[in-house]
Parts: structure tokens; C-alpha cells; sequence
């Protein structure tokens, strides 16, 4: 079967608009999960541990001392929070980085809980688990 001229040129066509297309889903990156403009702010891990008890539950390190998790609230004008772990001899600390996209004539969701997790570099072990902001320990259980 042979293509006419008509045929080579619609594939073409819809070639050009297939990379065309691909371009923009390379360029977007990582900005493509957040549609909204937004503000980077950094916020407690004490301020923000999920439910009104901030007890053991919400913040485990895994059998492996290496794994943290802890479940987090976020507003509905927030995209989900990043967990930023900073690691000393002495101590790990924890800080929420957060996305606020908040703003005139945007209008907000009812946020969530949102299951946060790192893996440190080496075991936590006896260093401490505090907080950056405020420098509090954060309450920790061991799995």
C-alpha cells in the first residue's frame, strides 16, 4: 500500500503535534504537580503531627532505625508537605516544607493527613529527634 501525498503530510502533521506535545511534558518537570502558584514556607513537625494527640503513634522509626514516618495535617491550600530530614552526630532534626498556594480568588480544599517518610544516612541510634524550627524533641516510637 502506497501513502499519497495527502497521507505523508497528515502523518506529519500529527507527528509535529506528538513531539510538540512531548516538549511541554519535558519542560513542566517536577512544577507540573503543583498547577497554582505557591510560596515555599517551612513549618513545625510539633505543629503539624496529624490528630490533637501528639503522642508516640504519629511518628515511628522502622525496625531498621533508619526509616522515619509520621502522619501530618495539612491545610487545603497547602499541596502536600515534604519531610526534610538534617542529620548531625548529635542529633537528626525534622521540618515540614510546605507549599502554600493560598491566595486572592483561589478558594481552598479541607486538607488531609498525609503519611511523610525519610530514610536517614546512617541509624538514628542515641541521637536525638528534635524539631528544626523549634528545637522540641519530636515523640517517637521504635517499630
Amino acid at each position: 500500500m502506497e501513502l499519497t501525498t495527502r497521507d505523508k503530510r497528515w502523518l506529519a502533521a500529527v507527528g509535529l503535534v506528538g513531539a510538540g506535545i512531548a516538549v511541554c511534558y519535558l519542560g513542566w518537570g517536577d512544577e507540573a504537580d503543583y498547577p497554582l502558584p505557591y510560596t515555599r514556607r517551612d513549618a513545625s513537625v510539633l505543629g503539624r503531627i496529624a490528630l490533637e494527640d501528639p503522642s508516640t503513634r504519629n511518628t515511628a522509626v522502622a525496625a531498621d532505625d533508619r526509616t522515619i514516618t509520621m502522619d501530618v495535617a495539612w491545610s487545603g491550600c497547602d499541596y502536600k508537605p515534604d519531610l526534610v530530614v538534617r542529620e548531625t552526630d548529635g542529633q537528626v532534626t525534622l521540618l515540614l516544607r510546605r507549599r502554600d498556594a493560598s491566595g486572592p480568588n483561589i478558594g481552598c480544599e479541607d486538607g488531609g493527613i498525609a503519611r511523610l517518610k525519610a530514610v536517614l544516612h546512617r541509624p538514628l541510634g542515641t541521637r536525638a529527634l528534635n524539631d528544626a524550627l523549634t528545637g522540641k524533641p519530636v515523640p517517637h516510637a521504635h517499630a
